[in-house]
């Protein structure tokens, strides 16, 4: 018997656990796509359609902090609805597909496109009752905390090197030396201290305005119908510009409007509309009711009250006019004037000569 025969055979070895084995990590612009997609598999799949405009994520290891999404949907399309649909199906879309963990999806409606379905009046009427108070979502508030965040980089940075150099044994700075014979010889009754202190206060004030206010006025949100959803962080908001344009393409097709101008703002939308014919009031009346039923349908957490103010155009015409017999009666009117303007202006010829006999 040999000795490779005696020797016992070593068992197999066991497989590594998988945090030992590496890492797997998936670039930003792979998360961007997953969500993009997944956006559009959402609005694909609805009976408005609708069109992803912008996708932006933010990835920290293995968790996706937000998923900010910028879409355009189709009008009349039940924004509530499709807001909540389109949040939660891109959460649970990107986490399945990515393995890592969403946090937060937030959904920014741009743009709103009139389209051929029926109007959801009942929509209206169903989201009144089951509207729950929505919060605006806070800015980030980039540029500010970049200032501050490069302020304090320099100021301590210059306070560093200056006690490091003193540390090392080369003295303080001349700044330093400078800066505390000035402060030495001035106080608060100087107009340069009064100025300074003056800055720092308007200053300070910005900076607990922006940290307590939520910004983003441009932004309307959008009501959650249950719990659950005014409890998540996922947010759904619509634009004000995009309410403007949508109330003022409605209102453009009213009888008798002729310019229409729409000015959408947190708590009112304006109308300032000219009309070429009808009436006033009447034409005021439609104006409100289908500003407020466009206003209705966005679902909305806080709708906005409606301001409608019409006034004449310089061809207006009151109602009952017939405009065949008016413009018969302007070319008729014209017609004279010509003819006497004409007579006017031509010498009075003399009398033909009577003709020779033969």
């Amino acid at each position: 018997m040999s000795a490779d025969a005696a020797r016992p055979v070593p068992p197999p070895p066991l497989p590594l656990p998988p945090a030992d084995r590496g890492a797997t990590r998936i670039a930003d612009r792979v998360v961007r796509r997953v969500a993009g997609r997944a956006a559009a598999e959402v609005l694909g799949a609805g009976p408005g359609g609708g069109e992803v405009v912008r996708t932006s994520v933010d990835v920290r290891g293995s968790r996706v902090d937000g998923v900010h999404l910028d879409v355009g949907l189709a009008y009349p399309t039940h924004l509530e609805t499709a807001g909540s649909e389109l949040q939660r199906r891109v959460t649970e879309r990107t986490a399945y597909l990515t393995g890592l963990t969403v946090s937060r999806t937030t959904v920014r409606i741009t743009r709103l496109a009139q389209s051929t379905a029926a109007e959801p009046t009942e929509w209206a009427e169903s989201s009144r009752s089951r509207r729950r108070a929505a919060r605006r979502p806070w800015s980030e508030r980039r540029a500010p905390a970049a200032v501050f965040a490069l302020l304090g980089a320099a100021v301590s940075g210059a306070l560093l090197a200056d006690v490091v150099a003193v540390v090392v044994g080369r003295g303080p700075s001349g700044v330093r030396l400078r800066t505390l014979d000035w402060l030495t010889s001035h106080g608060p009754a100087d107009t340069a201290v009064a100025v300074g202190a003056a800055v720092a206060v308007v200053a300070g004030l910005w900076t607990l305005f922006a940290a307590l206010t939520p910004g983003l006025r441009g932004r309307l949100p959008m009501a959650t119908t249950d719990a659950t959803d005014a409890t998540a962080t996922a947010t759904a908001v619509v634009d004000r510009p995009a309410v403007a344009a949508l109330v003022r393409h409605r209102a453009a097709d009213v009888p008798g409007v002729s310019r229409v101008r729409v000015t959408a703002r947190r708590r009112r939308v304006a109308v300032r509309a000219r009309i070429g014919f009808g009436d006033p009031a009447g034409t005021r009346d439609a104006l409100t009711r289908t500003t407020e039923g466009v206003v209705a349908g966005l679902g909305l957490a806080k709708p906005p009250r409606v301001r409608v103010r019409v006034s004449r155009d310089a061809y207006w015409q009151p109602p009952g006019t017939h405009d065949g017999e008016q413009r018969h009666e302007q070319n008729h009117e014209q017609d004279h004037e010509q003819d006497r303007e004409q007579k006017e202006a031509t010498p009075h010829a003399p009398p033909p000569a009577p003709a020779s006999a033969p």
